[in-house]
């Protein structure tokens, strides 16, 4: 019983000092002479050296304006980290606190595009736009963003102005097309604060820029998110099939459709139908699938119901999707991709176009 007490009152007092630790504020204490501290001297290299590379990150700057109190005046809050929270999103090793990259993907059509939307998006949302805007360089400003601190809590809880900031945003392609950079920088930041009130407790600009930039990833996510389920409802919807021909003549299947809306259906169409698809390449616009069993012919229909057959006869298929604007074009080919006959599209047609025309859940 005493071990257990013991137990107790060790973890508690291990709890309360960690709680302690965790609740001191961000800024100094006391604890060393800040007041007295002066700068370093200058380190002095030898004309025949080379001089070491240094990063002024950390450094502190003693022309500014901080009413004697170096220390107490100084903010010590931890760096900022960019957080890569879009898929396929990565840090910069050479700029690893205002640079992130993004990768292409099936959900994006034109990256560069994209990147510069999750910019302006964002800056749209703090009532702002561009004050330079020469995107089709790469580079972009923007406007005087007012950054607002809270004070006070429940009813009596307002916001009032502290700083606004002007930032500079570069976006660098890959020549693929398919990898581009997003560069934050922060050009210019001005207190609103009357000189007698002044407090620096903000962040260092660097910090700045990485918190903005973290900021725009994020909507850069969010946009991606609210277009995957814009499109999820979209694409439930049913649409018209046809025949007709594709570009070089085949005979195909025509859907009235945009190729994202096409493919999707298209893809969840052969999976009702019992297709094995082996190898799926949106971007190639290809579909490698399995029948396994002729659904094609009298044994297929021999009991009067052929429910769930597409009507392909037994063997493997490469199926191409077209695109075409507003419409696409399904061919279905064999391995040596030669198409199948207009006779045999015409036996699909009445399966696919009860498929596609429905509504799904």
């Amino acid at each position: 019983m005493i071990n257990k007490s013991c137990h107790w009152i060790v973890s508690s007092v291990i709890a309360i000092s960690l709680a302690g630790c965790a609740g001191k504020p961000n800024k100094a204490d006391g604890s060393f002479a800040y007041q007295s501290a002066k700068p370093n001297a200058t380190l002095k290299i030898p004309a025949d050296k080379v001089a070491p590379e240094t990063s002024s990150q950390f450094e502190i700057d003693y022309q500014r304006k901080l009413n004697g109190e170096t220390g107490k005046q100084v903010g010590i809050f931890p760096p900022r980290l960019i957080t890569p929270i879009v898929t396929a999103s990565h840090i910069d090793d050479a700029d690893p606190r205002t640079t992130i990259w993004f990768e292409q993907s099936e959900q994006i059509d034109n990256l560069e595009e994209a990147i510069w939307n999750a910019v302006s998006g964002y800056l749209a949302k703090q009532g702002v736009g561009f004050s330079k805007d020469n995107r089709s360089d790469g580079v972009a400003e923007s406007d005087w963003l007012v950054v607002e601190r809270e004070q006070g809590w429940g009813l009596w809880k307002s916001e009032y102005p502290v700083e606004q900031q002007k930032y500079r945003f570069w976006v660098k392609m890959k020549p693929h097309g398919r990898s581009g950079s997003l560069t934050v920088e922060l050009i210019d930041r001005q207190s609103l604060f009357d000189e007698q009130d002044e407090q620096i407790f903000l962040l260092d600009d660097i910090s700045l820029a990485t918190q903005t930039l973290n900021l725009i990833s994020g909507h850069f996510e969010y946009r991606l998110r609210l277009d995957a389920e814009n499109r999820r409802t979209q694409y439930v919807k049913g649409v018209e099939v046809t025949t007709g021909q594709a570009p070089n003549g085949d005979p195909a299947v025509v859907v009235k459709a945009g190729y994202e809306h096409a493919w999707i259906r298209t893809i969840e169409a052969l999976d009702y139908f019992g297709l094995l698809m082996t190898d799926v390449n949106k971007i190639q616009g290809r579909v490698h699938a399995k029948v396994k069993s002729d659904n094609s012919g009298f044994w297929a229909t021999l009991f009067g119901d052929d429910e769930g057959l597409l009507g392909l006869e037994k063997g493997d298929y490469v199926i191409e999707l077209i695109k075409d604007g507003q419409q696409t074009y399904i061919v279905f080919n064999d391995l040596t991709l030669t198409s199948i006959t207009q006779a045999q599209i015409d036996k699909l047609l009445p399966n696919l176009q009860q498929r596609l025309g429905e509504d799904l859940d």
